[in-house]
């Protein structure tokens, strides 16, 4: 097998997976720093086996004679790269967009009797496939977190959590976000990461990446930013109001700690590199409320959610205005929009920014297509849902 194609970020990331070796040959495009780590090797398995990860690195698309090193850490200029042995495994990793790490492991069953070091109930409960497939990805993870992360001092248990995974098992994937919490002069703040996994015959592959934050973008009044786990207190408050998620099919949260879960677990900035933005007021430096996008079954969708005492002044109009132009630098090819005929504040807001109205279908109609709770479909008795959109190129 050469290059394997994951679900996700396929078009940033290049995995490559057991490539026929290249043998001495590969040695001409090796870097200087490469030709003399390949001197100091005294057996010719350990030889071999540093052929066989630069002929991965090179399927991966990584020019060989470009490599330094960081420490013990194989690194490039031109793009972020990983390396993983393991027995008859070797896996690489290259994404010229994105931080990686990658890990390859064969069954292991001595992670039973260690897992207690390395993971805990609650993180295993996010998991649905087997037990030794569980322990198998959680260690492979957390594993290509630490790779990522490339700074040693590093606990498995108490620096890296899986907050959330999702496994298919007719592909034998799966994926999920993650954070690095340990932090030093580098990496100053904890980050989020996007982890996938799969089984490749008799490995198990597990690879995590990074994109950094978008830089915040402004409008006259407002600052759009990624939310951030301080931000939960806002959340929670923002989404207490019934006033507020009348229209949204959305809950309140149970408690400021469940509006943090969701920052956690919140996979699009890592995944799409776009999402919901949070909203702050600039001339007090305090959120107001959150305007973006959301990749969803029916397209990408603009949205927006702010507290009631901002409603009627023109924010949530600025907001979408900039978000649309965001969607653009981002070579978005169309947004979409929906709000139920009630919601007169929202549909105008679609409007006002240059949406279309092309479909309206009463809501119950809708949800015979898509899940909507009952409770909610009972409230919007009798409404329609107006679909809008918004072609960009």
């Amino acid at each position: 097998m050469l290059n394997y194609p994951f679900k996700y970020l396929e078009e940033s990331i290049t995995v490559s997976i057991n490539p026929s070796s290249e043998g001495e040959a590969i040695v001409d495009q090796f870097s200087t720093s490469d030709h003399t780590k390949f001197s100091e090797l005294k057996t010719p398995a350990k030889k071999q086996e540093f052929l066989w990860s630069r002929s991965a690195l090179l399927q991966a698309g990584a020019h060989l004679e470009s490599i330094a090193y960081l420490g013990k850490k194989p690194i490039t200029n031109e793009a972020f790269i990983s390396l993983s042995h393991c027995k008859e495994g070797v896996s690489a990793a290259y994404s010229k967009d994105l931080e990686v790490g990658i890990d390859i492991e064969t069954r292991r069953e001595n992670l039973r009797r260690i897992a207690p070091k390395f993971t805990s109930e609650e993180e295993k409960k996010r998991f649905t496939c087997d037990e030794q497939t569980t322990l198998q990805f959680i260690w492979g993870i957390k594993e290509s977190l630490f790779k990522l992360y490339g700074y040693g001092n590093i606990d498995f248990k108490q620096h890296l959590e899986i907050t959330s995974f999702e496994w298919n098992a007719q592909t034998k994937q799966g994926w999920g976000t993650a954070w690095i919490s340990q932090t030093c002069a580098e990496r100053n703040k904890p980050i989020q990461c996007f982890v996938q996994t799969a089984v490749v015959g008799n490995h198990y592959i597990s690879i995590a990446s990074h994109r950094k934050p978008i830089k915040p973008f402004e409008s006259e009044r407002v600052l759009l930013r990624e939310w951030t786990p301080e931000d939960a207190r806002w959340l929670y408050e923002l989404n207490m109001n019934p006033a507020v998620i009348k229209y949204t099919g959305d809950a309140g949260f149970t408690s400021e700690q469940s509006a943090l879960q969701l920052i956690k677990t919140y996979p699009n900035y890592q995944r799409d590199d776009y999402g919901r933005w949070m909203a702050i007021d600039k001339s007090i430096g305090e959120p107001i409320g959150w305007c973006g996008l959301k990749n969803n079954q029916w397209g990408i969708d603009l949205g927006f959610r702010f507290f009631e005492r901002y409603w009627g002044k023109g924010i949530a109009t600025e907001c979408a205005l900039k978000t649309i132009e965001k969607a653009r630098d981002l070579k978005l090819p169309r947004l979409i929009g929906r709000a139920l005929s009630e919601n007169v504040g929202s549909w105008k807001v679609l409007e006002k920014v240059g949406m279309q109205r092309y479909h309206s279908v009463p809501i119950e109609e809708f949800a015979e297509d898509f899940n909507i709770a009952r409770k909610d479909l009972e409230s919007w008795e009798g409404q329609m849902l107006h679909m809008y959109k918004l072609d960009l190129k």
